[in-house]
């Protein structure tokens, strides 16, 4: 942690990163927000011996960058809490929930340890291959919502976007928790090669900052990037309903992503927005490891996020499945980016 020491000491204590931290405002502990986890790696650095609660604390973030873009000093408690839980890992301190989607992903190639078919989605028995884009469909799509995978590619189908021949977990769910990602980008990164690809779309905000920020020798593109340069040769109809976008942490804060969906949406029917949104929307509790470790807390930063919703919409649409996941749990009726697409032209 020692080489961290500088990024630490940029944090000067003034606590706005409080009033945003989504685990902090349902904890309501110091020790659960960015400030206090600076202040534990700061002690970590120095030696301090790992407690219970500290480990607790560094791996409650769900790695949303709120407390980045609020940060008046430029300090990134994102950037250090991450190299906290490596740290942690390495000094023997790894969580049960770290080991096992360790195991999952070792065991299967998936971040759920399934081992059904990862394109069981897929009905087409002839792919695309030769423009030069491929789809990376993600675990949640492949194999708990198969029709948004379905739906993705039959859109980007008609582009002549292809598949990868074996892709496996993009690796973010053992970058985000402090585990080593590096067989899975190796694996990955052979398969774009090979497909001849110099363009991989994303539908998973998860996948996209992931392959965007781990992944070298191509370019990456989530679906509405794509899709909004192309909005005239989709040939959608207006829909008769109101939505709204719940920007995910991964794709607006992590990379300012927010005009593209909108753009895609109001092509197709009328958008509210959030009172908060863009780069204050709020996170839903599902990253960073903290719906599989620490349900309970990730539920209730869900029913947080549940308030911003405005009343008289019909849908909340979304560009994440694990934000999908968290706020269908609240019993918000959620769509994906994809899904909302697939629907107006169909």
């Amino acid at each position: 942690m020692r080489e961290y020491i500088r990024d630490i000491v940029k944090c000067v204590k003034c606590g706005r990163c409080r009033t945003v931290c989504p685990s902090q405002q349902v904890q309501g502990w110091e020790s659960s927000g960015a400030r206090g986890r600076m202040l534990m790696a700061l002690g970590m650095a120095f030696g301090l011996e790992p407690s219970n609660s500290l480990i607790t604390s560094i791996l409650t973030c769900t790695t949303c960058q709120q407390c980045v873009t609020e940060c008046p000093s430029g300090a990134d408690p994102h950037q250090v809490t991450r190299a906290a839980r490596r740290e942690l890992i390495a000094l023997g301190h790894a969580s049960p929930h770290q080991i096992e989607m360790q195991e999952r992903i070792g065991n299967t190639g998936n971040s759920l340890g399934d081992r059904s078919s990862r394109t069981a989605w897929l009905t087409e028995t002839q792919v695309p291959g030769d423009s030069g884009y491929v789809y990376f469909a993600g675990c949640l799509a492949s194999y708990r919502y198969q029709s948004t995978a379905a739906a993705t590619y039959g859109i980007l189908k008609r582009f002549g976007v292809g598949l990868l021949e074996d892709e496996q977990c993009c690796g973010s769910p053992l970058f985000r928790l402090g585990l080593d990602a590096s067989d899975l980008i190796a694996h990955n990164s052979r398969q774009i090669k090979a497909a001849g690809a110099h363009t991989v779309i994303v539908g998973c905000a998860g996948c996209y900052s992931m392959l965007k920020e781990q992944y070298q020798g191509f370019d990456v593109l989530h679906l509405s990037e794509f899709l909004v340069e192309r909005l005239d040769e989709l040939c959608t109809r207006r829909l008769d309903i109101s939505v709204t976008y719940h920007d995910p942490c991964h794709l607006g804060r992590a990379y300012g992503i927010y005009d593209a969906p909108r753009k895609v949406i109001e092509e197709i029917c009328t958008l509210v927005e959030m009172d908060t949104s863009r780069e204050k929307a709020s996170c839903c509790g599902g990253g960073g490891g903290v719906r599989l470790g620490y349900p309970e807390l990730s539920g209730s930063m869900a029913g947080e996020l549940k308030e911003n919703i405005p009343a008289g919409i019909d849908y909340v649409v979304t560009s994440c499945p694990l934000c999908f996941r968290n706020l269908s749990d609240t019993g918000v009726k959620v769509l994906d980016l994809a899904d909302l697409v697939w629907v107006a032209i169909k």
